[in-house]
């Protein structure tokens, strides 16, 4: 599974985490085997929310995933089976990996994973400024 965005430990278990707009601080699951009952699912869309307090939160990192093919730097869209899809917004880049030009100065693609080697990139974050 690719990573990315801000990523944080409660009780052991690592959940993201977001703050809202009054600076209250969030985890959050799609994983139903992770949450008790003091989560809450507000829209029925099967992300299980809590507000805690950031003095929980245990290594909380902002996590930046890409990809390098052929030397070339790429963002990782997205996951699927073997594959991972690609994009860039470098001409040199796109044509080089025969991406496919979706937008001005985008281009995406489906590589094998086997081509693709991931780099995670990790940030200590303060829970308390988020």
């Amino acid at each position: 599974m690719i990573k990315s965005g801000l990523y944080t430990k409660y009780n052991g278990i690592e959940y993201k985490v977001t703050s809202d707009m009054d600076g209250r601080v969030m985890i959050y699951t799609e994983d139903k085997s992770k949450v008790d009952s003091t989560f809450y699912d507000l829209t029925g869309h099967g992300i299980y929310k809590k507000k805690v307090n950031p003095k929980e939160l245990v290594n909380c990192e902002s996590i930046t995933t890409y990809g390098v093919i052929e030397g070339e730097k790429v963002q990782i869209l997205q996951e699927k089976d073997d594959q991972f899809q690609v994009g860039t917004g470098s001409l040199f880049i796109g044509e080089k990996l025969q991406l496919k030009r979706v937008e001005r100065d985008s281009w995406i693609g489906w590589i094998s994973k086997s081509r693709v080697k991931i780099i995670e990139e990790r940030r200590p974050v303060n829970p308390e400024k988020l």
